[in-house]
């Protein structure tokens, strides 16, 4: 898929660079994805690549190890048993302890390994490659050389979703085992390229084999060199963005755990140190620090393993509310409003805060409110209550008073409207006209008056999924949230 489609994309704010790590090779509608291989080459943390059949997966992983020349190990964990990864144990000092004779397929002495087909292992196989992916160890013995861990699998199953090919066998991924790879990256298919993209696979295949234009070792060690200076000097912002983001990302329904914030803390410096050596061997200009958080960000969530269903456009709003916050001046009234997650909250926050808010920011502040609710009549009492408070204090712009009397009708002022009514509209009317006789006669009481314009206004249709009693609970308790209860007093 090309950095402009919406399913893989990462929306870059900097240019493209030329493609070093897969168009080379052949693999197109990779090369948004080259920072993030590279990353997981710098960090030699573990990279999980999840794809339809036919997509590159293996190709790619098994020419890196190539170029890198270290010692491959690849397995098909869907077929392979426990003993063709240690070799034949046999007992030794007198059956107190096993050692292994190992096999020309053992693990003992991999640089690299590959499990492919990782969804469609058997689950107690899943359990003894855990330790493998987490910490380097097979049944608690160190693989001292072993320095780089990757994945693959076909798509899980996504929950109430059958849009997507389902493969059979292939299981979502234990959210603990997903949990172990910093990096999980979903790649392009055939229908994802551009079509262009598609006669260049179509006219390469009568190409033979090809060679990488740069030495991959050595973009490697300079990728680690980068790393190691950027450790040493880590924006202080990238703490503030990533506190930001776990609560962002709850609300998007991605929870991160202690693990994964932390992975995603040395994730993003090592997708920037892929970037800045991409971009010097360009000779680009250097990338910005935004940039990497999202890839960070996009590439290193578990639920794209374990059948989640996953909205791109939640995450780029959850990643650019948490960076924008995160550059904020401590003092800066933006703080208070993007660390409230809910938006009828956040809106009432403004109304309070008052003139130190735009009046302009307003706009998107209400739109975000009335969306909580699909109920005609709560997004009315919403949009009343909003409209009385911000109407004497703020110059709202012409869409926000459109969006804002769209939704009020005629619930500004007192209506006389005589009409005939039966059934469950006549049942509405009585309790409607029961709450405005509860008022007090002689009250001078705004809120009332504004409570029964209200109602009358939803008379005799307007209430479909409440009733008049809870409209006017909802409308008070507006009311009092938005501070109108003490300006009226």
């Amino acid at each position: 898929m090309s950095c402009k489609q919406k399913k893989t994309a990462a929306p870059a704010l900097q240019p493209d660079t030329r493609s070093f790590l897969t168009r080379p090779l052949g693999l197109e509608g990779w090369s948004h994805l080259e920072p993030i291989v590279l990353a997981a080459l710098i960090s030699e943390d573990p990279l999980l690549l999840i794809g339809t059949h036919g997509t590159a997966k293996s190709f790619l992983l098994q020419r890196l190890a190539e170029a890198l020349g270290l010692t491959f190990r690849f397995y098909n964990t869907s077929l392979i048993n426990f003993d063709d990864l240690v070799g034949i144990p046999f007992p030794v000092d007198n059956n107190t302890r096993l050692e292994y004779i190992a096999t020309s397929a053992a693990i003992w002495d991999a640089e690299v390994v590959f499990m492919d087909e990782l969804s469609r292992a058997r689950p107690e196989l899943q359990n003894k490659i855990f330790p493998i992916i987490h910490e380097r160890r097979i049944q608690g013995i160190a693989l001292d050389k072993l320095r780089y861990r990757w994945s693959a699998m076909n798509p899980p199953p996504v929950h109430e979703d059958d849009s997507e090919p389902r493969y059979l066998g292939a299981e979502p991924l234990d959210p603990a085992l997903a949990d172990r790879f910093a990096y999980i990256v979903d790649v392009p298919d055939w229908y994802s390229l551009t079509e262009q993209e598609q006669r260049a696979v179509l006219c390469d295949q009568f190409r033979g084999r090809h060679e990488f234009p740069v030495p991959i070792r050595e973009l490697v060690s300079r990728g680690k060199r980068v790393l190691g200076g950027l450790q040493d000097n880590v924006p202080p912002q990238l703490a503030d963005y990533l506190i930001a983001l776990a609560s962002q990302s709850r609300r998007a329904g991605h929870p991160l755990s202690s693990r994964r914030v932390t992975m995603l803390h040395r994730s993003i410096l090592a997708v920037q140190s892929a970037r800045v050596v991409l971009h010097d061997a360009a000779g680009a200009c250097r990338p910005d620090w935004e940039d990497a958080a999202w890839l960070a960000y996009r590439y290193g969530l578990p639920g794209f393993a374990d059948g989640a269903k996953t909205d791109i456009e939640t995450l780029l709003a959850a990643h650019r509310q948490a960076w924008r916050l995160c550059g904020l001046d401590a003092n800066d009234p933006w703080r208070a409003l993007l660390g409230e997650p809910d938006a009828i909250k956040r809106l009432a926050l403004a109304c309070r805060i008052g003139s130190a808010i735009d009046d302009a920011d307003y706009t998107g502040l209400i739109s975000q409110a009335l969306s909580v609710y699909d109920d005609p009549a709560a997004r009315r009492a919403l949009a009343l209550v909003t409209y009385l408070r911000l109407r004497d204090e703020t110059q709202l712009p012409a869409i926000s008073v459109e969006t804002l009397a769209g939704e009020i009708g005629g619930a500004l002022s007192a209506s006389n409207k005589e009409v005939l009514v039966y059934g469950q509209q006549l049942k509405d009317c009585r309790e409607a006209s029961a709450i405005c006789a509860s008022f007090p006669e002689d009250s001078s009481s705004v809120r009332d008056a504004h409570c029964r314009n209200l109602l009358h206004s939803l008379l005799p249709d307007g209430f479909v999924s409440r009733q008049p009693a809870e409209v006017a609970q909802l409308f008070n308790r507006f009311w009092k949230q938005f501070g109108l209860e003490a300006e009226h007093a």
